[in-house]
């Protein structure tokens, strides 16, 4: 009866990326984030400007290509974000869409905890962005860089023991 009520109403099964999300170490404010991000439903000028909000100008503030700031934008396509990424040794194709580029970091990261590196790393650039807006800090890869070790030094609290050494491998070659 469920399968046939999913295949009437056009329900198909959810990308494991939402499953991954879960299933992380992170915090419940990160993960509720990330999913927010996934379903492209995060405040992002773009959204706003699709809710009718007013602003001054809608394009990325992280950047000056005077683009929209969408989600796909702000997390996949920014200077800045390619800049994070390529931090974490994350090599970015900017024609992916979200859930073949969470794929691709997923497979260039490599490691158990694939998922919570990319969630903090997403909370990070959004910090930053947000610092930029609401404070007037100016986006910084070194400033990037220490937010995401402080978040990442958080985690390993609640993560996983198992995942402990390969975690310690990991910010050890990071460093």
């Amino acid at each position: 009866m469920k399968k046939a009520y999913k295949q009437l109403s056009g329900q198909s099964s959810p990308h494991p990326a939402f499953k991954w999300i879960w299933k992380s170490s992170c915090q419940n404010k990160h993960k509720v984030f990330f999913w927010l991000l996934l379903k492209d439903r995060i405040s992002t000028r773009e959204l706003l400007q699709r809710k009718n909000m007013a602003l001054q100008d809608y394009s990325c503030v992280l950047c000056t290509n005077g683009l929209s700031e969408s989600s796909i934008h702000l997390f996949i396509q920014c200077p800045f974000a390619i800049q994070c990424w390529g931090w974490l040794n994350i090599q970015i194709d900017t024609s992916l869409d979200p859930f073949q580029a969470l794929q691709s970091f997923r497979d260039q990261l490599n490691v158990p905890f694939f998922m919570e590196i990319i969630i903090l790393m997403c909370w990070t650039i959004w910090k930053s962005r947000n610092d930029l807006i609401f404070r007037q800090i100016n986006p910084c890869l070194n400033k990037a860089k220490a937010d995401f070790r402080e978040e990442f030094d958080l985690l390993l609290l609640r993560s996983k023991k198992s995942y402990s050494p390969a975690i310690n491998q990991w910010i050890t070659i990071l460093s």
